[in-house]
C-alpha cells in the first residue's frame, strides 16, 4: 500500500470514529484491515477495527434462518426434556409417597403375596376407608351406650329428662 492511500485510510479511519462514514466506507475499512500486511501506522488498528468489522458484517438470510430454526428445535427440546423431567420425578415423588405411608404393607391373592405397593394402593386405601367407616360406627355405639348408661342410673325422672334433651340437642 503506497503513502498516498495509507494517508486516504488514516482519514476514513478518522471518520469512521467521528461516525462520519457511510456503510460503503466502512466496508471498505473493514476489507483493508482483513489484508494480511499493512503499513505499521494502521496495524496498531487492527485488533478495533477487526472488533466493529466483526460486530456489523450481515450474516446471510440463509444462516438466520438456519439459526431461528436452530433455535426453535432447541427450545422445543429443552421443553420436552423439562416435561420428561417433571413426570420422572413425579412418579418418582408419588412411589416416595406410597412407600413412606404404605411402606411394609402387602396383599396376599390367591396364595401370592404382592407387596408391589403401585399395584396395591387401591386395596390399601380401600381397607382404610372401611376401617374408617367401622371406626365412626363404633364410636357411635360407645357414645350411644355411654349416654344409656348414664341415663339409667338417674333416678329423678324429671332430672332424667333434663339431661336427655341436653344429649339430644
Amino acid at each position: 500500500m503506497n503513502n498516498k492511500k495509507t494517508k486516504e485510510i488514516e482519514r476514513l479511519v478518522e471518520r469512521f470514529f467521528d461516525g462520519e462514514t457511510t456503510t460503503e466506507e466502512e466496508a471498505r475499512l473493514y476489507k483493508v484491515f482483513r489484508r494480511k500486511r499493512l503499513p505499521n501506522s494502521l496495524e496498531r488498528m487492527r485488533p478495533v477495527m477487526e472488533a466493529f468489522s466483526s460486530m456489523s458484517e450481515e450474516k446471510p438470510q440463509r444462516a438466520k434462518t438456519v439459526s431461528i430454526v436452530r433455535r426453535a428445535l432447541m427450545g422445543a427440546a429443552a421443553m420436552l426434556a423439562l416435561i420428561v423431567g417433571i413426570a420422572i420425578y413425579s412418579n418418582y415423588h408419588e412411589e416416595q409417597s406410597l412407600a413412606r405411608i404404605y411402606g411394609g404393607s402387602y396383599v396376599i391373592e390367591n396364595g401370592w403375596r404382592i407387596d408391589d405397593l403401585s399395584a396395591i394402593q387401591d386395596d390399601i386405601e380401600r381397607v382404610l376407608a372401611d376401617s374408617r367407616r367401622i371406626e365412626q360406627h363404633a364410636e357411635h355405639n360407645v357414645i350411644d351406650r355411654a349416654e344409656q348408661d348414664v341415663l339409667d342410673n338417674i333416678s329423678d325422672p324429671d332430672m332424667r329428662d333434663e339431661v336427655e334433651k341436653m344429649l339430644n340437642e
